[in-house]
């Protein structure tokens, strides 16, 4: 790939994010809230969602989604439980959802395949319909996010997200949680017109080489997403942390300038992270704040605000504040001479067993 081309795909991956959610839903709205009548009217025991990487992040937003709407305890499974050391977890009664972009996740599949055996519910979220995920699973909802190129997930991301957000809302018959996720694209979209004004703060982080990332609740998966969105594309060393386990001894690390990165929006979590903040301020800390909260924006060094002055339900803002994290390692990795369409040693299919 040439050097006037480096980056594009992704950032072209980035830009189509609001049409791949508006396909999803049309595509996959109407049937996945009759799929749900069943699972409305007599629950799940637990939910266990089986990913890795991005797809795990996705799981993670999913946590908090499922246990505050839905009431349903979740579980994060270690897929290698299942693909390496071959023990039996008891999974019957539950949904067990297995979730992978490209469909091809060996150890994923192990834990729907085993499942499955027990009689529990199985699910497989995949961008691929024809893939080995969703043969091995009874119901299958696919993104509809066209192929992603670019190594990094991006839209394939938001969509696992939004089709992660429909099912709860079609368990819990929510209107609120649907009318939210027909606002996404509109959402997605004022972020992508407030692009250059956003990108024009990351020519200071050029030479950045470690960072903190900081969230909370539903955003605490935006924190680990954009983690691996700035190591992978950027080859930072950037951590990310709940902000409760931040201050519990990592917030030792902190020093003179050492960027915190904070995904802050209006919710119930805002306070303790304002306090962190605040906190990571007096150690000297550069404050970053990405989101939608005031306060929290006014308090940084470096502002990326997104949907300023919009009323954004606290279980939606987090689709536009990775929008606006994406946007931001995808033009700092430029200007650092990288190509974030293919970041060295990595392939777009990771297989793990």
């Amino acid at each position: 790939m040439g050097e006037a081309t480096a980056g594009h795909i992704m950032l072209q991956e980035i830009r189509e994010q609001p049409q791949a959610i508006a396909r999803l839903l049309a595509a996959e709205r109407e049937r996945v809230w009759q799929m749900c009548a069943r699972w409305h009217d007599t629950p799940p025991r637990l939910i266990v969602l089986a990913a890795r990487g991005t797809s795990d992040h996705a799981a993670l937003y999913a946590k908090y989604l499922f246990e505050i709407q839905n009431g349903i305890p979740v579980v994060l499974a270690a897929p290698s439980v299942a693909s390496v050391y071959h023990a039996r977890v008891r999974m019957a009664g539950g949904l067990v959802i297995g979730i992978s972009q490209s469909g091809e996740a060996a150890d994923v599949i192990a834990v729907l395949q085993q499942a499955r055996e027990q009689g529990a519910d199985t699910l497989a979220i995949t961008n691929v319909a024809a893939s080995p995920l969703a043969n091995a699973a009874e119901g299958i909802i696919e993104l509809h996010a066209a192929p992603e190129v670019a190594v990094a997930a991006t839209k394939t991301f938001t969509a696992t997200m939004a089709v992660l957000l429909l099912l709860s809302a079609g368990m819990s018959r929510s209107a609120h949680l649907s009318d939210g996720l027909e606002r996404i694209p509109t959402l997605l979209a004022d972020v992508l017109l407030q692009e250059e004004a956003l990108l024009g703060r990351v020519e200071r982080f050029r030479y950045l080489s470690d960072c903190v990332l900081l969230g909370r609740g539903y955003d605490m998966a935006i924190a680990y997403e954009l983690g691996l969105k700035l190591r992978e594309t950027c080859y930072l060393r950037a951590l990310p942390f709940a902000t409760p386990d931040f201050v519990h001894g990592p917030i030792a690390i902190l020093g003179d300038g050492l960027p915190v990165f904070a995904i802050a929006n209006q919710g119930s979590t805002l306070p303790s992270v304002l306090e962190v903040l605040q906190q990571s301020k007096a150690r000297g800390a550069e404050v970053v704040v990405i989101g939608n909260a005031e306060q929290a924006l006014r308090l940084a060094d470096v502002a990326f605000p997104v949907n300023r002055g919009q009323d954004v339900p606290e279980e939606i803002s987090p689709f536009p504040a990775i929008v606006a994290g994406q946007l931001l390692a995808q033009r700092l990795s430029l200007l650092k001479g990288i190509d974030p369409d293919q970041p060295r040693g990595l392939n777009k299919v990771t297989i793990t067993h």
